[in-house]
C-alpha cells in the first residue's frame, strides 16, 4: 500500500482542522440567537424618570350641596387625608414628565396588533395621555383603591391642581381596583361599558355630567374629554354602581355603591373680556340634545344680565331646577315660551304614544304650568299616579278623548295621548297603525318606549335595541311617513334602587344609547333627549321611590320639546 506523502498529510489536516473551527463557529452563533429570545437582560429594565411630585391619597369624601344622600354604600377604607400644602397649588408648576410609553402585559399574553378600524377613537383631549402606563404605575397607585383624576392641559399625569381658560377641554381618567368578582355573563354585543359610573364635575356655581367610556385594552381605566366653559373650581364626584356587567341582571347582585372624589381640582380661569361672548344661537338639535352644564341661576345672571333666558322668578314660567339654569356649551339657549309653543301647534293633531313620564309633561303644558306648583307636596312632585286622572285628565285614560289646548291659548290643537308599556308587551306595530287610522291625522308624533323595559329584569338592552329599532322603522315606512317623529330618550336615573324592579344607572344608559342609535339610522326623526338633564340632585328614587325626575325638570323638557316642535 503506497504511503500518503507528507505534504499530502498536512493539507488534509489543515482541512479538517478548517471543518471543526467552522462547526464549533456556527454552533456558538446558533446558541447566541436562541439565548437572546429567551433571556430578558437585567440591564434592559425600564427606569421611569423621577418626579418631584408627591401623591395625594384619596380625599374623605364632604357633604355637597344639591346632592342626592348615598342610600347604600359598601364599607370602604380610605386613606387618612394629609393636610394639602399651599405652596402645591401653583398655577406655574410644570406637569410631571410623562414616563416612556410602554404596554405591561403578562408573559403569558400575546400582543396582538391592531387593525386600523379597531383603534381607539380617542377625544382630543386624551389624544396625549398615556393610558398604559397609567394603569400599569404603582407609584402614585396601589392597584387597588379606585381613583379619579384630571390630566394636565398637556395630557401629562400630576397630583397638583389643574389649571385652564374658560372654554377649554381637559381628559378627566378614572382608575377602578380588581373586580370583586367574576361576571357571569356570557359573552355578548353590549350597549354599555362593563362598569355602571355616575361622574360629576362640581363646582361652587355650576355641575356638569360627565359620561365616561371604557378604554379598549385597559378595561380598569375610564376616560372622558370635558369641555368646561364657565369659570369655577371643580372636583370629580364619582359613584360606582355595578362591575363586571352585574348592572345588566341587578336582582341578582347587592346594590353597594361606592363613592368618592377626585384627588386633584380643577381651576377654570374667566376670560376677562370686556364683552361676552358672542356665540351663535342654538339650533333645535343642540337646544333638544347638546352637552351643557347646570349654572346656579343667580351666577347666570350676573353673568348674562341681560339674557331672557334667566329672567324668570319662580312664580312666572321659571326654568331653574334647584336653583340651576341648564346652560348648552356651545351656543345661546333659546327661550321659547308656553305662548310661543302654542303658536307652532296653532291648528294642528299631535298623537302621542308615550308612559307616564309624558303624561307629566302634558299636564304641565295643559295647566299653563300650574300643576304641582307647590314645592312642599313631595308625593305631586315626585309621583302622580293617585290622582284622580278619570275625573281631572280624562284625555290621560282615554285614547279617544284628546287633549284640546282651545280655551285658553284659542290654538285648537288636540293632543291624543295613548298609553305605552314594554315594547315586547303587545303588537305594538299593528296597534299603532289600526289606532292611529281611527283618530285625526297626525301632524306630530311623539314616540316614548324604554321605561317599562329597564324596569324588566328579563329585559336585556340587545333585545330592546332590535325591537325598538323594528318598531320605529315600521311606524317611519307604514304609518307616519310624511309626519314629524319626536322621539323621547328614556329616563336618567341614578343612586338608588326601586323595589322589584331592574332600574339603575347602567340600564338607564345602556337603554337610552339604544334609543339615540335607533333615530340615528332615520335623518328625519328629531331625538328629544330628556336623558342629558339627568343629575342626581334631580332623581326622585330616594325621595318617591320612582324612576320619576322631580317636578321642576319637567318645565326644562318641555323647553326642549318646544325647540322641536317650533323648529324649521
Amino acid at each position: 500500500m503506497q504511503v500518503p506523502s507528507m505534504q499530502r498529510r498536512n493539507f488534509i489536516f489543515l482541512a479538517a482542522l478548517l471543518i471543526l473551527l467552522f462547526t464549533v463557529f456556527h454552533l456558538h452563533t446558533s446558541s447566541n440567537i436562541i439565548i437572546d429570545n429567551h433571556h430578558t437582560s437585567s440591564t434592559n429594565e425600564i427606569v421611569y424618570p423621577s418626579v418631584d411630585i408627591q401623591p395625594l391619597p384619596s380625599p374623605s369624601l364632604p357633604a355637597i350641596k344639591d346632592e342626592q344622600p348615598i342610600i347604600s354604600s359598601a364599607p370602604v377604607i380610605m386613606d387618612r387625608p394629609d393636610p394639602i400644602n399651599n405652596n402645591d397649588i401653583n398655577e406655574n408648576t410644570s406637569p410631571s414628565p410623562q414616563p416612556p410609553s410602554i404596554s405591561i402585559l403578562p408573559d403569558n399574553e400575546p400582543i396582538t396588533i391592531l387593525e386600523e378600524e379597531d383603534k381607539e377613537e380617542e377625544p382630543s383631549a386624551c389624544e396625549t395621555v398615556n393610558f398604559n402606563w397609567l394603569a400599569s404605575d404603582r407609584k402614585y397607585w396601589d392597584g387597588w383603591a379606585s381613583k379619579a383624576m384630571f390630566m394636565s392641559p398637556e395630557g401629562n399625569f400630576t397630583t397638583k391642581n389643574v389649571f385652564i381658560k374658560e372654554g377649554q377641554s381637559i381628559c378627566v381618567v378614572v382608575l377602578l381596583g380588581p373586580i370583586p368578582a367574576k361576571s357571569a355573563i356570557r359573552p355578548e354585543e353590549h350597549l354599555a361599558p362593563a362598569d355602571s359610573l355616575v361622574m360629576t364635575a362640581i363646582g361652587q356655581w355650576t355641575h356638569l355630567s360627565i359620561t365616561l367610556q371604557q378604554h379598549t385594552r385597559q378595561t380598569n381605566l375610564y376616560f372622558a374629554s370635558v369641555k368646561f366653559s364657565h369659570q369655577d373650581n371643580y372636583r370629580l364626584d364619582t359613584r360606582i354602581e355595578y362591575r363586571s356587567y352585574f348592572w345588566e341582571t341587578p336582582s341578582k347582585h347587592y346594590y353597594r355603591p361606592y363613592r368618592f372624589l377626585s384627588t386633584n381640582k380643577l381651576i377654570v380661569k374667566s376670560l376677562l373680556q370686556t364683552s361676552l361672548p358672542d356665540l351663535p344661537p342654538c339650533t333645535a338639535k343642540e337646544m333638544s340634545g347638546g352637552e351643557g352644564a347646570w349654572m346656579a341661576k343667580a351666577e347666570y345672571q350676573r353673568t348674562y344680565p341681560l339674557d331672557f333666558y334667566g329672567m324668570f322668578g319662580v312664580a312666572q314660567e321659571d326654568h331653574a331646577v334647584n336653583n340651576r339654569l341648564f346652560v348648552p356649551n356651545n351656543c345661546q339657549p333659546q327661550y321659547i315660551s308656553l305662548g310661543q309653543a302654542t303658536q307652532c301647534l296653532e291648528g294642528k293633531t299631535v298623537h302621542v304614544w308615550a308612559d307616564n313620564n309624558v303624561r307629566r309633561n302634558l299636564k304641565v303644558f295643559s295647566s299653563g304650568n300650574r300643576w304641582c306648583s307647590d314645592p312642599t307636596d313631595v308625593d305631586c312632585i315626585c309621583n302622580d299616579d293617585d290622582e284622580n286622572h278619570e275625573e281631572l285628565y280624562p284625555w290621560a285614560v282615554d285614547p279617544t278623548t284628546p287633549l284640546v289646548i282651545n280655551e285658553t291659548w284659542h290654538a285648537n290643537t288636540q293632543f291624543y295621548f295613548n298609553q305605552v308599556g314594554s315594547i315586547l308587551s303587545k303588537d305594538w306595530k299593528q296597534e299603532i297603525k289600526q289606532t292611529a287610522a281611527s283618530l285625526d291625522k297626525a301632524d306630530v308624533v311623539i314616540i316614548n318606549f324604554g321605561n317599562d323595559d329597564i324596569a324588566l329584569r328579563h329585559m336585556s338592552p340587545g333585545r330592546f335595541a332590535d325591537a325598538f329599532r323594528g318598531l320605529l322603522s315600521y311606524l317611519v315606512h307604514e304609518v307616519y311617513p310624511m309626519e314629524r317623529i319626536i322621539v323621547r330618550t328614556p329616563q336618567p336615573f341614578c343612586c338608588g334602587t326601586i323595589y322589584s324592579t331592574s332600574w339603575n344607572a347602567g340600564r338607564s344608559e345602556a337603554f337610552t344609547k339604544a334609543v339615540r342609535d335607533a333615530v340615528n339610522e332615520f335623518p328625519n326623526i328629531l331625538l328629544w333627549d330628556v336623558h342629558r338633564l339627568g343629575m342626581a340632585s334631580h332623581m326622585c328614587v330616594g325621595i318617591g321611590g320612582t324612576s320619576y325626575t322631580s317636578r321642576s325638570v319637567l318645565n326644562v323638557e318641555n323647553l326642549q320639546l318646544w325647540n322641536l316642535v317650533c323648529a324649521p
